[in-house]
């Protein structure tokens, strides 16, 4: 063999080894794409501490991972109502109940075991409700509306 052969050879060799070296740390650092694997036990979590009650108006459960936002808007008669929230993971979110986003709104904290909160609410004919996450991961954010007496 020629030493321009080996030279050759050498550098064929070093290009395949650092092609793998950039291919492992490629799919190493990938974010990942599947759900959070604790998701399923804070749906079981949010469910628990508040489930859905007779007789209810509205119930509903989002996942959201960090800076996510969902809305829900939807008519309803018109009085009051206590609103159940509840945040199963990380962080907290950040609810808001005004659709013209004047208010800051309130931040209801996630835990793994979270309590709820509540609150009284007085619609005249749609009810509006903004979520935004305020995580670093994902949180399960469940609430319940239902019928009061008051005002």
């Amino acid at each position: 063999m020629t030493g321009e052969r080996a030279r050759g050879l050498q550098l064929y060799a070093i290009a395949a080894v650092l092609l793998a070296a950039g291919a492992a740390w490629w799919v190493r650092a990938a974010p990942g794409t599947g759900e959070d694997p604790r998701v399923p036990r804070w749906k079981d979590a949010a469910v628990r501490r508040v489930p859905d009650a007779t007789p209810q108006v509205l119930a509903d459960m989002v996942v959201l991972t960090r800076g996510a936002s969902a809305q829900r808007e939807t008519d309803v008669p018109g009085g009051t109502f206590t609103l159940t929230m509840v945040c199963a993971g990380e962080g907290r979110v950040r609810v808001r109940l005004s659709s013209t986003g004047n208010d800051s709104g309130r931040a209801v904290p996630c835990a793994d075991r979270p309590d709820p909160v509540e609150l009284t609410v007085g619609v005249a004919h749609e009810f509006f409700l903004s979520m935004t996450a305020e995580t670093d991961g994902s949180a399960v954010f469940r609430w319940r509306l239902t019928r009061s007496g008051g005002f």
